[in-house]
């Protein structure tokens, strides 16, 4: 999406796509994903480049943060100013040495994170998710990781029509 409709010409993309950030954002805002409950202790956010740099959607991270987590701790710096998380460009795919590089270099990003007291971290990037996942274990950091479609599935209201038919489907795989 970011770079293939620009190698081949195009100003913009020849199909309208919408970002899982603002996907959710907009289910939420629009009263169409209920919360039902919310994470309990310190949460902060990864900014992703692609996402917040390149789309400026730090915002709607936040307002899906805050609506699904009681204490929301922002990092410092944030949005575009944030830390990158060392994934950038592909280099999260690449193997040894430059996965000790990375860890080194995610010194920074680490310290960041915890200087928030967070327990849980929110990615909404693959590559971001990947590395602070590793980065968490390389510094056996107290804290880990989570996708904001993970953030949604543990705090979201499930109607009780959709509830009603999972219950029967459990109750017949155990008869």
């Amino acid at each position: 999406m970011y770079d293939g409709s620009r190698w081949l010409g195009w100003k913009e993309p020849p199909i309208t796509y919408l970002q899982p950030t603002q996907f959710f954002y907009e289910l939420i805002r629009d009263g169409k994903l209920k919360i039902a409950r919310k994470i309990e202790g310190p949460v902060t956010v990864q900014d992703p480049c692609s996402i917040v740099r390149n789309r400026g959607m730090g915002e709607m991270i936040r307002d899906i943060v805050r609506a699904t987590c009681e204490e929301f701790r922002e990092v410092t710096p944030k949005l575009e100013h944030n830390y990158c998380c060392t994934a950038g460009s592909g280099v999260i795919n690449y193997g040894p040495p430059w996965k000790f590089i990375r860890m080194e270099g995610g010194k920074v990003k680490m310290r960041q994170l915890q200087a928030t007291g967070a327990k849980i971290v929110i990615a909404p990037c693959h590559s971001c998710h990947k590395t602070i996942e590793e980065l968490i274990h390389y510094y056996h950091a107290d804290m880990h990781v989570m996708f904001i479609s993970e953030l949604l599935v543990q705090t979201m209201d499930i109607p009780e029509a959709l509830r009603v038919h999972g219950e029967k489907q459990e109750k017949q795989k155990e008869e």
